[in-house]
């Protein structure tokens, strides 16, 4: 099985919540007064892999935002690899060579990547899957295919 079809297994297997920090709402950041954080613990449905879903989110430029799932590789000395992550925009100003700061996007991970050892997702699809972080956080719980969010996120019932 080729490493990229492993990164596509790992992220649409099956999940479940085992645990959050915080358990309810989002915490601030001990670095940054102006970030809200909370860290989803995972496990596969069949037990054999565990994750962690990072968020955090700019309290004053709220479309600043970053939702991602982290796997632990036991191969590299259990190092996490970030396996995708969706971005809200990062500001008014524009470094990026494809302009991808002032839009709404999702950082993906592929094998090349990975040999060459980089470890975060370096490609970039501008979506238009969402829009703020909540729709951005609604599409990633169902993208990465946790089975038990509505018991963390209630609100999201009504979608």
């Amino acid at each position: 099985m080729s490493v990229n079809k492993k990164i596509e297994d790992y992220i649409k297997c099956p999940k479940y919540i085992f645990d959050a920090n915080p358990k309810h709402g989002m915490a601030t950041d001990n670095k940054s007064a102006l970030i809200k954080r909370k860290n989803l613990y995972l496990k596969s449905i069949d037990e054999k892999h565990q994750f962690t879903v990072f968020m955090r989110q700019n309290t004053m430029l709220i479309e600043q935002f970053s939702i991602g799932l982290l796997f632990k590789l036991e191969s590299i000395n259990f190092r996490k690899i970030t396996l995708i992550r969706f971005n809200g925009e990062h500001g008014q100003t524009d470094w990026s060579k494809d302009n991808h700061y002032n839009s709404f996007h999702i950082h993906n991970i592929n094998e090349a990547l990975l040999e060459q050892g980089i470890l975060e997702p370096k490609l970039v699809e501008i979506t238009n899957k969402f829009n703020t972080f909540h729709s951005a956080l609604f599409e990633f719980l169902n993208h990465v295919n946790i089975t038990n969010f509505i018991d963390f996120f209630p609100d999201f019932k009504k979608y």
